[in-house]
């Protein structure tokens, strides 16, 4: 049978062969790009990006079994809530092949889908100008991936690739809303924030177009009200309500959620203006503060000035960009115990202002040097992050020695100086990785994140009111600013250290209070682990003869 020119599976396959002029965007560039920005995670075994370790304990804790000790400590609650992507994900693969794996595999591919998604965004809206995609995949290993917002890089790359499939199939209208209605509910369930992206991407693409359809100078005084007499503004509201209304989905979504799931503890909202500010600088903090500072002040320079050298934006292709960075100014820091809401944002918006930026009627000389300076320093920062991971793998592993000397389904509490910018460029990333306590020894660790309506872990035994979970954990150095923050001293002070088995200080230095309860078991450099020893009162009497 011979099949329709204008079938879908022809459409994409030529689609994935084909792109005009610029080889890095046809099917097998996108495939090999999107392998070399993976390659870093070939050199570990725990993802290094910060949130990780703790998504892993909680996969453990979800698949312990009834005679697993971690059963004693924790129970598993799966709530309807827009924040369970990477719960779902870990689970369908540590079915088969463990947490360990699960963990693995869920942050390659969600990061996969991220860079996928960028690149298949820019082919689809500037397959002859996107010379900028090397820039733009320079904020996949940004703040949110290299924290380690696992539900958030997974629903806003799941975002990014049906924001391009809709594009494609926007002669096939049928496909393209069934598609987008059973879409949009799975990108909303793995995040919120993320999965709004993609009915805000497809509205603002469609009202874009619908700018561009109007006559040159169209906002000059001259023409503007002969344009809103004669412009057919009928057709325009047929063809936006043709794109937009299958996104009716994300609203019903969101009602759902509302009524059906239960409320978050703790409801507020919260902006924090100087957060804002500061990650203008900082999303791409990584290793090198020189480099890191070079690849920001450049990627501001190539989207501010970018237009005197010869790039354009249409309307279709600015707007897209310029509302999630108006979203990320707008919407709180803080929501309902979710923080770095906001920032989140930002990467996403100068990936998008940056690969759509039109460099088509550029001088030729100029588009090549846009886009093979930019492959360059994208090579240059891969190669610095693999290194790291390696490193980063190489430090993880000597802290986990540690557990080589904890009893199997124990009850550890651990502290870990949290990295901070004043002392250190370059982020430790062991802020969670206490939680591999749940992996590898069975044990209760007070490391969890377990907000009720966000997240899913509820813990069973509670030493202490301030030490059941995230953020207890947490201790810093008097470098931090100047001394005020909690330190390991004064977290030991209030520390229930009687009701449980070990105490693991991560890279804190030893304490300079001396507890007579606790014996040092382990030590490497400024980490140690401590078994406790509960104080016994002497008897004075005499044993009988």
């Amino acid at each position: 049978m011979q099949m329709h020119p204008k079938s879908w599976p022809d459409k994409f396959l030529r689609f994935a062969q084909t792109a005009p002029g610029l080889p890095w965007l046809s099917g097998p560039g996108i495939t090999l790009t999107v392998l070399l920005v993976c390659l870093p995670f070939m050199l570990v075994e725990v993802p290094p990006l910060i949130d990780i370790p703790g998504h892993m304990g909680a996969a453990a804790i979800e698949a312990a079994g009834p005679n697993s000790p971690l059963e004693k400590y924790f129970s598993w609650k799966w709530v309807f809530t827009l924040n369970i992507g990477d719960g779902v994900l870990m689970k369908l693969i540590g079915a088969q092949f463990g947490v360990l794996a699960a963990g693995w595999w869920s942050t390659v591919l969600a990061t996969a889908l991220y860079a996928g998604g960028c690149l298949a965004t820019i082919r689809a809206l500037n397959a002859r100008g996107g010379h900028g995609a090397p820039w733009a995949l320079m904020y996949v290993f940004s703040f949110p991936l290299l924290t380690g917002f696992l539900n958030f890089i997974l629903a806003t790359g799941l975002s990014l690739t049906m924001f391009a499939m809709a594009i494609w199939l926007e002669d096939q209208p049928r496909r393209r809303a069934a598609l987008l209605i059973v879409i949009q509910p799975m990108a909303l369930l793995c995040h919120a924030i993320g999965g709004m992206l993609l009915g805000l991407l497809i509205g603002a693409n469609a009202f874009g177009r619908e700018i561009d359809a109007l006559p040159a100078g169209w906002w000059r005084p001259s023409q503007f009200r002969t344009v809103i007499r004669t412009h057919d503004w009928r057709a325009a509201m047929r063809r936006l309500l043709v794109l937009l209304w299958p996104l009716l989905a994300t609203v019903i979504t969101i009602l759902l959620w509302k009524f059906l799931s239960p409320p978050p503890s703790r409801s507020f909202n919260r902006w924090r203006w100087d957060e804002k500010e500061w990650y203008l600088i900082l999303t791409l903090r990584d290793q090198s503060m020189i480099l890191d500072a070079a690849t920001t002040i450049a990627c501001y320079a190539l989207i501010a000035f970018g237009w005197i050298i010869g790039g354009r934006w249409k309307w279709s292709q600015f707007l897209p960009g310029a509302l999630v960075m108006a979203e990320f100014i707008a919407i709180p820091s803080d929501i309902n115990g979710s923080n770095f809401v906001d920032v989140r944002l930002l990467p996403v918006a100068c990936m998008l202002l940056l690969g759509l930026t039109d460099w088509s009627r550029a001088r030729p000389t100029i588009a090549k040097a846009v886009a093979y300076g930019g492959m360059m320093l994208l090579a240059l920062r891969l190669v610095v992050t693999a290194a790291s991971f390696a490193d980063y793998a190489d430090d993880f592993r000597k802290q986990l020695v540690a557990l080589q000397h904890v009893d199997a389904g124990s009850r550890v509490l651990a502290f870990v100086e949290h990295s901070c910018l004043e002392e250190s460029w370059r982020n430790t990333r062991r802020d969670h990785l206490a939680s591999l306590a749940s992996i590898y020894r069975q044990a209760w660790v007070n490391d969890n994140w377990a907000v009720p309506g966000l997240h899913m872990v509820v813990p069973r035994f509670r030493p202490g009111r301030n030490f059941t979970a995230d953020p207890s954990e947490f201790v810093w150095s008097q470098g931090c600013a100047g001394g005020r923050l909690r330190s390991v001293d004064t977290a030991l002070k209030y520390a229930p250290i009687e009701r449980v088995d070990y105490v693991w200080l991560i890279d804190t230095g030893l304490p300079k209070r001396p507890d007579p309860r606790l014996q040092l078991v382990w030590q490497d450099g400024r980490s140690m682990l401590f078994a406790v020893r509960p104080l016994t009162i002497p008897n004075w009497q005499p044993r009988g003869l």
